[in-house]
């Protein structure tokens, strides 16, 4: 009767198998087997083969191609050598050591290099591969010492180049496929970035996502009898740098990536400083292969194989000293003005650090309950700073540190107060950093957005509050290029006030059209009150997103007789021109050449996140 039942078990869950894991070195290469899947790591660290044994192995590596680990980095200093390209760190096996410890139930592959002049790290990366499972864990550990110089790290991450003979899809949700393009590349037009022959772009930042939303996407081979896919499984997001709004890149062309550390979208970089000692652990996530009759086959097992990695993190097949197994949990209120601050999110980040730009540390979020409650588990034992953000709130809760130790800690009620600059006449659009309730804003992933304007809005913007329709009515970005008219208008009708009137504005992205400052110049019924000076707060505008990790308030104040009746409130870059489609050729030009820094040509804007008008 046991038999029978170990039997009927295996064929419930066919990722499931009884073998134990093989793991042999030789020649310098370490071949890892399950009877699922087989892993072939060379001298250098990566993974020159990953075979998919079930029904006959099928390879899932592209030919001559590897899974492998990179890094930009760079010294913070003079250095007595020329530095690569982007700081670009791949380690040769002069520079490697490969060890290996296996038992039948897992196999563990630590692979150690650095530091050089120009990476100042040491790193560990591991993959570990155990019985039953159709996949490979990696991870990676930085360590910088007191005695190593000043170091920056930009970047890093795993990436998959996965076979074109094998996969034709790419899946980054659900209900989101997408067949990879295979046309002809006629030019490229920024970095990764291509014009394809049937007229198409295909650019690695369409499948950009926010990193701590989607734990889960993948490659698929999609056939009408039968799929399989390959799979980035990540059960917490905690070691990303920039909290809940960090973006970053998943998947393009025959490339998986797991990104761990980016500075894109403005996020900042890890600097370590001579006498720091810090260590991190990027990861683990899993590598994950799965089979099924289609698509949604493979999703419902994915969300059944995420749900079992994340009852197990954390992991505890980590070797690394540096990765807490032993976790504590955090538990509160807040009100905002005495009501519940439903909906906004609590976050710990590091001390001293706005936790946007929390990078050295561990992050952590949750959700605060319609009741004011919440409740954020898995938290590294450590020192926290403690912010709470949304809640239609222009600035955040801040000012608090928590340390978490072992098991239940309880931050008591946080009390929130409301930023008021007296009676609300308006409020176009809501504070959450982000312009997506407007026009486009759902779809700002796409390649040079700002070409849909003339379409869109062949008279610019002119919005009448109470009438106009934000999601259809207002841009997401005031680009820097107009059609007929250099001002936005946002028309609305109040009576007579006197006393002082408040214009708060959110600016969710900025990139100056000329300069080191954007200039756009606010003014009321012809009376200009103000201007939106702000450095370029990331990439949003040309590698599409709806915000940076970057976020600043405008607070205008001015006379509130200056409101009568009927008041047209306009928005002008004073550096804008006509939209010219010259420009667009223009634009493109300067993004092909500049892999560094492209979008050079691309036209300046602000995305607003909301505006909203007091009076007292």
């Amino acid at each position: 009767m046991k038999r029978l039942m170990i039997v009927a078990l295996c064929c419930l869950l066919p990722s499931v198998a009884l073998a134990e894991v093989t793991a042999t070195k030789t020649d310098g290469r370490v071949k890892l087997n399950n009877g699922l899947i087989e892993a072939v790591i060379d001298a250098n660290g990566d993974v020159v083969s990953f075979k998919d044994l079930r029904g006959g192995p099928v390879e899932m590596v592209q030919k001559g191609q590897k899974i492998y680990w990179d890094a930009n980095a760079e010294a913070i200093g003079p250095t007595t050598t020329t530095p690569p390209k982007k700081g670009y760190y791949r380690p040769s096996p002069d520079q490697t050591t490969v060890a290996l410890a296996a038992t039948p139930a897992q196999a563990d592959v630590t692979v150690t290099s650095g530091p050089t002049e120009h990476f100042g790290f040491r790193a560990e990366r591991h993959y570990v591969m155990k019985d039953g499972l159709s996949g490979l864990y990696a991870y990676v550990v930085f360590r910088h010492a007191a005695d190593m110089p000043a170091a920056r790290l930009w970047q890093t991450r795993f990436v998959v180049r996965t076979s074109p003979d094998v996969f034709n899809v790419w899946s980054v949700s659900r209900d989101n496929l997408i067949r990879i393009p295979r046309a002809e590349v006629v030019s490229k037009l920024m970095d990764a970035t291509f014009r394809l022959a049937d007229g198409t772009v295909k650019t690695k930042y369409l499948n950009s996502v926010y990193w701590g939303e989607v734990p889960a996407y993948g490659t698929l081979a999609v056939s009408n009898d039968k799929s399989r896919g390959i799979w980035m499984l990540e059960p917490s997001p905690e070691y990303h740098n920039g909290g809940p709004i960090k973006q970053g890149q998943t998947v393009h062309d025959d490339v998986l990536l797991r990104v761990l550390q980016s500075a894109h979208f403005g996020a900042k970089s890890v600097d370590v400083q001579a006498g720091e000692t810090w260590s991190k652990v990027y990861g683990p996530f899993l590598i994950y292969a799965n089979q099924g009759a289609s698509p949604q086959a493979l999703w419902t097992d994915i969300d059944r194989q995420l749900s079992a990695e994340k009852a197990q993190w954390p992991y505890g097949f980590v070797t690394a000293p540096d990765y807490a197994k032993t976790r504590g949990s955090l538990t509160g209120k807040v009100r905002l003005n005495g009501a519940a601050a439903g909906g906004a999110k609590v976050i710990l980040s590091d001390v001293n650090t706005p936790w946007p730009d929390s990078v050295k540390g561990y992050n952590y979020w949750g959700s605060i309950s319609a009741d004011g409650q919440f409740r954020i588990e898995g938290i590294a034992p450590g020192t926290y700073a403690l912010s709470v953000t949304g809640a239609d709130q222009p600035t955040d809760f801040i000012g608090k540190t928590v340390t978490i130790k072992a098991g239940e800690q309880d931050a008591g009620t946080l009390n929130w107060a409301r930023e008021m600059h007296g009676k609300t006449l308006w409020q176009l659009g809501s504070f959450d950093r982000r312009a997506a309730e407007f026009r486009n804003g759902d779809a700002s992933r796409g390649y040079q957005m700002f070409t849909l304007y003339p379409q869109q809005f062949p008279n610019d913007v002119d919005f009448t509050v109470g009438k106009s329709v934000a999601a259809r009515d207002w841009n997401y970005a005031q680009w820097s290029w107009y059609m007929k008219e250099p001002s936005w208008h946002l028309r609305f009708t109040a009576p007579a006030q006197t006393g002082q009137a408040t214009l708060t504005i959110g600016i969710a992205s900025a990139q100056p059209a000329k300069g080191k400052l954007t200039d756009v110049r606010v003014a009321i019924n012809g009376q200009e009150i103000g201007a939106i000076r702000l450095p370029k707060t990331g990439t949003a505008g040309y590698r599409g997103g709806m915000q940076d990790q970057n976020y600043n308030l405008v607070t205008l104040t001015f006379d509130a007789k200056l409101l009568k009746g009927d008041n047209d409130l306009t928005f002008r870059h004073a550096d804008g021109q006509v939209f010219d489609p010259a420009l667009v050729k223009a634009a493109s030009d300067a993004a092909a050449d500049d892999d560094q820094a492209p979008g050079t040509g691309a036209p300046g804007q602000v995305m607003y996140d909301a505006i909203r008008l007091e009076v007292k």
